[in-house]
């Protein structure tokens, strides 16, 4: 199986979905805890699922399941502060959101949301997958399903 990862922020919906087109993604699984916020332009939830499946034929699923919990999200914004990075705060985000993921059945949920494709999709907002929950979440899914090749688009 491969899969990608993907982060909307500072691409354009020209380049976000031809990056999805390019790679042959066959479903897209949003992994935001919301989907529906006003900063995600194009990638609001129900804008996101018919452009995805009318124009490219990707199957969408929005699956918070896999996000951080909003508890761990509203701790780390708060940690941040004003900075746009923090070492010591990304070093409690890895552990805390690493401790969440063995508490759940993240594998489980993420083979439900995958069933039946072979080029799959994580979503979220950040940029770039160095501090974002996808980059963890995919190093997860890589490390106990050996047959999964993990490309950051």
């Amino acid at each position: 199986m491969k899969l990608y990862t993907i982060g909307f922020k500072g691409k354009s919906a020209k380049q976000f979905f031809a990056l999805l087109r390019d790679a042959g993604v066959q479903k897209l699984i949003d992994i935001r805890r919301t989907n529906s916020s006003q900063l995600a332009g194009f990638t609001k939830g129900r804008d996101l699922e018919f452009f995805l499946e009318e124009c490219f034929g990707i199957t969408y699923e929005h699956v918070p399941d896999l996000a951080p919990s909003e508890e761990l999200l509203k701790d780390y914004r708060k940690r941040l502060g004003k900075k746009k990075e923090d070492d010591e705060a990304w070093r409690m985000y890895v552990e805390r959101f690493r401790q969440e993921m063995s508490q759940r059945p993240v594998l489980d949920v993420f083979l439900r949301a995958a069933a039946g494709f072979d080029a799959v999709c994580l979503l979220c907002s950040e940029k770039t997958p160095e501090r974002c929950h996808r980059h963890l979440l995919s190093e997860r899914i890589s490390e106990r399903l050996h047959n999964v090749d993990v490309r950051h688009l």
